[in-house]
């Protein structure tokens, strides 16, 4: 039960989880059918994409005092020895106010004097900037991946510089990759109809040893992904999820597993799979793992655990029946390793 408790509360720790500092609402996708590169960084500064084309991250070391200026040439950010501050009179500071956008007040210009504000100690900040994607909207020739070049204009101690990029396209994936769970389900129904009890135990398992694995890597991609570092929050996440991935496994494979570990490990893979359909529908796949094999876990992870399901359901009326001592003809030759809770 223990285990149970600590899935649970990766759970809860992943939806309630605050974003990284920014200047914009939390956004954490996936996948992406854009995906914004940098070409061009001006010595001194560390600057990172982050969400494919949403986010910008800019590190400047200390010492440097950089201007980040806004889509109207205003000054936006300004990253100095104090840490970051940013200017209330930028157009841009209320465009990415969070979590709606407000509608900058009316006068705003290039030329109005700054008003900062403190936002943080480090030298290191991520905001929300339209001009990486402004392309996305260029409708694009049939078989062109590139979309074109942004730029965004810095100050570097009083003097002009930019960061520089371009935007590609993805086409979507076919949607061959949903085929397969539609063939898992075929043959896990086609096994149900046997109605013998040993083949739907053995079933159960490798259903349940193919999740567990699918859930581990994709685990392992999603917590060591970068926005634009990984946080110790990820870290903790990945281990309670990696300790209930162990824990499931020696309980399938080396303990006499119930229906309801069952029940918890199609959760889980179906949990698992829901947040990683992105990848299924989107060309760019944003974590830390090869797309080909983030993709093989979400198509694993949702028929497995549909297919868990269905098997869940029949492995409780055994139990129910067994406890009843009532005559069923499915009980002949099962042994009791459905029958435990857990």
């Amino acid at each position: 039960m223990g285990a149970i408790i600590a899935l649970l509360a990766v759970f809860a720790a992943t939806a309630a989880a605050p974003a990284p500092a920014s200047a914009h609402g939390p956004v954490a996708p996936l996948a992406s059918s854009y995906l914004a590169r940098i070409s061009t960084v001006p010595t001194g500064l560390d600057a990172k994409v982050v969400d494919a084309d949403q986010r910008m991250w800019l590190h400047v070391r200390s010492g440097e005092t950089v201007v980040v200026l806004d889509y109207s040439g205003a000054p936006y950010l300004r990253f100095s020895t104090g840490g970051v501050q940013v200017n209330r009179n930028s157009a841009m500071y209320y465009l990415n106010q969070a979590p709606i956008a407000q509608t900058p007040p009316p006068g705003l210009r290039a030329t109005t004097p700054p008003a900062w504000q403190h936002v943080s100690g480090a030298h290191g900040y991520g905001w929300h900037d339209g001009r990486l994607h402004a392309l996305a909207t260029v409708a694009l020739a049939p078989g062109v991946a590139f979309a074109g070049r942004w730029r965004i204009p810095l100050l570097i101690g009083g003097r002009p510089s930019a960061i520089t990029g371009g935007l590609w396209h993805s086409h979507d994936p076919s949607l061959v990759w949903f085929w397969p769970i539609v063939v898992l389900l075929s043959c896990v129904l086609a096994a149900r109809r046997v109605r013998r009890p040993q083949l739907d135990t053995r079933v159960a398992r490798v259903l349940a040893v193919a999740a567990l694995a699918s859930i581990a890597i994709a685990a392992v991609g999603r917590q060591l992904h970068g926005r634009p570092v990984v946080s110790a929050l990820q870290l903790i996440e990945l281990a309670l999820m990696l300790g209930f991935v162990a824990w499931a496994l020696r309980r399938v494979l080396w303990r006499r597993p119930g229906y309801f570990t069952y029940f918890v490990v199609a959760f889980a893979a179906l949990w698992e799979g829901l947040e990683l359909i992105p990848a299924l529908t989107h060309g760019y796949v944003l974590i830390a793992a090869p797309a080909f094999v983030v993709r093989v876990c979400a198509t694993i992870c949702l028929g497995c655990g549909a297919g868990l399901l269905l098997l869940v359901f029949r492995l409780a009326e055994r139990r129910d029946a067994a406890a009843r001592d009532e005559p069923v003809d499915e009980l002949e030759g099962e042994d009791d390793t459905s029958w435990e809770l857990v």
